[in-house]
């Protein structure tokens, strides 16, 4: 076999494998959604029959004949989608055939008192009226064999499999040829992975919906047989577990979603006498709500197809040379792309996941909102404020970077002796050193009464200063510590950037007859404009994410005056417990950081050529 044979062959298994798997995924998913049906609906139907069958004049069990003919009522209860078996004791009591129950399952039972699984059933212990003892078991099967995706699901199917054949034939092909079939490829296989996802998750919903079906059922069936629990309501939470069932009104037969409590709920309404209605409601977090993990999972299979494709068709049209250098490169880039994998873009992706749930520490469950803590974000008046400050904030990174170029210019007109070298250690000093240490030394030194700067000022006839308890010069005071802070690092990266230029430039300048301020202007400032563009870039972005400087100094005040966007995003977050609005919020940051920096460089760096 060939090589070209052995890549195609390869990359043939790689998208069968893809394929295959995920949807084998997926109808694992939707069968482990089923067993939670089943699980839930044998638990609802135990304690139904606890709920309607009267118990044994002698004894504390239930009258056996009567539990007989509640158990085969509820087999044939219409709409009901459970396929239940009712065991009294070991003997089944729907089909008299039936393998009765095993007597080690049921001293299980007693002994767990939850509901267990043997095989292809989900057993739900049957207790006795008062709770006490289990004298039988609800066995509820799940559904099997169902179909994994849906139409919609199988027609992107049938496009990634016309798109894969024709990556898999440009396989060998020249460069662009392999990439203009690969491109379309991987969008179409990112689209089946999306797809068989919204299966997924509406398998979910599925499955919730069917649970409040049946539990609606059997709460109307035991309200007609069980004439005191239509006034009492209460009397059915034993029958609604992992539920809650809320006064309401006549609604559609449907399940339905809605807001209550700022959670996404489930809800049907359920019918109990004529006049009497209540409200059925899943708890938030159940069902859908927890299918988010699987829509990374399955666009990492679907892109095993494009993946293999683009390496067979890269190894096929590149020399042998190159692709030894190009795998040697990427092996001694393995462990950094690792941790970058792990600790940025990790994250990054659970920022986006909390972002779109109300997700909170103080809250047991994580609901689903989709776009509600943006919406929420954006009208908050609090962010806007705190964004303008930010700006304003932001103005220092010009104005030190304006001393930092002139004290560039001073030293490096010095050369490189000791004296310059300990000038530059002196002024990198603040940048070294912690924030928290800065930040306490100037907060004493901005002391009203015994501070070295209102010590000066007294003696200077000017009277002292409430630098950071006054709002009108505290966001000032801050700004003047970030800038003896930054003021060494931006220096030495101006003097690096200083030492570069040739100096036959500006030899050739001072032979032409330009003075000191034309050779910088003319000569200096331009050649240096590569570097302006990263310390102004690299500041701007510093400056927007400032939080230690103003936690430790003023802790957001006076009066919100210093309350910056970074730390409101951190009062959000920890003070308020909102971790959903914090994460959105720390989203759209992102994004303003991105198009900032992206009008920065179109706007400033026209004119720049880097070597």
């Amino acid at each position: 076999m060939s090589p070209l044979a052995r890549w195609r062959a390869g990359v043939l298994f790689a998208m069968s494998a893809g394929a295959l798997l995920l949807l084998a995924l997926a109808q694992r998913a939707q069968s482990g959604y089923e067993r939670t049906l089943a699980a839930r609906d044998a638990t609802a139907a135990a304690a139904y029959l606890t709920i309607v069958t009267p118990v044994a004049r002698r004894g504390a069990g239930y009258d056996l004949p009567q539990l007989l003919i509640r158990a085969r009522a509820l087999e044939e209860l219409p709409g009901f989608s459970g396929r239940f078996e009712i065991y009294h004791a070991t003997a089944p009591l729907i089909r008299a055939t039936a393998p009765p129950l095993g007597a080690a399952a049921l001293q299980q039972l007693r002994r767990e008192v939850a509901v267990r699984w043997t095989g292809e059933a989900a057993l739900a212990p049957l207790l006795d009226r008062d709770g006490w003892d289990v004298v039988g078991a609800v066995a509820a099967r799940a559904d099997a064999g169902t179909w994994p995706v849906s139409t919609w699901s199988l027609g992107a199917l049938l496009l990634l499999l016309v798109a894969g054949t024709q990556s898999l034939g440009a396989i060998g092909r020249p460069r662009h040829a392999w990439r203009q079939s690969i491109g379309p490829y991987g969008v179409v296989a990112a689209l089946f992975g999306v797809a068989v996802f919204a299966d997924v998750r509406g398998a979910a919903a599925d499955a919730t919906d069917r649970w409040l079906y049946d539990t609606r059922l059997l709460m109307q069936e035991a309200a007609a047989r069980v004439p005191e629990i239509r006034s009492a309501p209460a009397g059915l939470a034993t029958l609604a577990r992992g539920a809650e069932i809320v006064p309401g009104d006549s609604g559609p037969s449907t399940a339905w979603r809605r807001a209550a409590g700022g959670a996404v709920r489930a809800a049907v309404a359920v019918r109990l006498a004529p006049g009497r209605w209540v409200e059925l409601r899943a708890r938030p977090g159940e069902g859908e709500a927890g299918t988010a993990v699987w829509l990374p999972v399955l666009l990492g299979l679907a892109a095993l197809g494009p993946l293999g494709a683009l390496l067979a068709a890269w190894s096929t049209a590149t020399a042998p040379r190159q692709r030894r250098e190009t795998v040697a490169a990427w092996g001694f880039l393995a462990p950094s792309a690792l941790h970058l994998a792990a600790f940025s873009f990790a994250p990054l992706l659970l920022v986006v996941y909390v972002s779109l749930h109300r997700w909170s520490p103080i809250e047991p469950t994580r609901a689903f909102v989709a776009l509600a803590n943006y919406g929420r974000v954006f009208r908050d008046p609090l962010v806007w404020s705190a964004l303008g400050r930010t700006l304003v904030y932001a103005l220092y990174v010009p104005a030190s970077m304006t001393l930092a170029l002139g004290l560039a210019v001073i030293i490096g007109r010095r050369g490189s002796g000791a004296a310059t070298s300990a000038l530059r250690a002196f002024f990198l000093l603040p940048y070294a050193s912690s924030v928290v240490a800065i930040a306490l030394v100037w907060q004493w030194m901005y002391h009203p009464d015994f501070g070295l700067l209102n010590q000066l000022l007294t003696r200077a006839g000017l009277g002292p200063v409430n630098w950071l308890g006054d709002p009108k010069t505290a966001l000032a005071a801050v700004m003047l510590v970030s800038v003896w802070i930054h003021l060494g690092y931006q220096l030495t990266v101006f003097l690096a950037g200083l030492r570069a230029i040739p100096q036959t430039y500006l030899d050739a300048a001072r032979v032409d007859g330009a003075n000191a301020w034309q050779r910088f202007r003319r000569v200096t400032f331009p050649l240096l404009a590569p570097v302006t563009v990263f310390v102004l870039v690299t500041g701007i972005i510093g400056g927007f994410q400032v939080l230690a400087l103003v936690m430790v100094l003023t802790g957001g005040g006076p009066l919100g005056a210093t309350d910056l966007i970074a730390y409101h995003i951190y009062r959000i977050a920890w003070e308020r417990q909102q971790f959903g609005d914090a994460s959105a919020l720390a989203l759209l940051l992102f994004a303003v950081l991105f198009g900032a920096t992206w009008a920065q460089l179109k706007l400033l760096d026209r004119r720049v050529e880097y070597g």
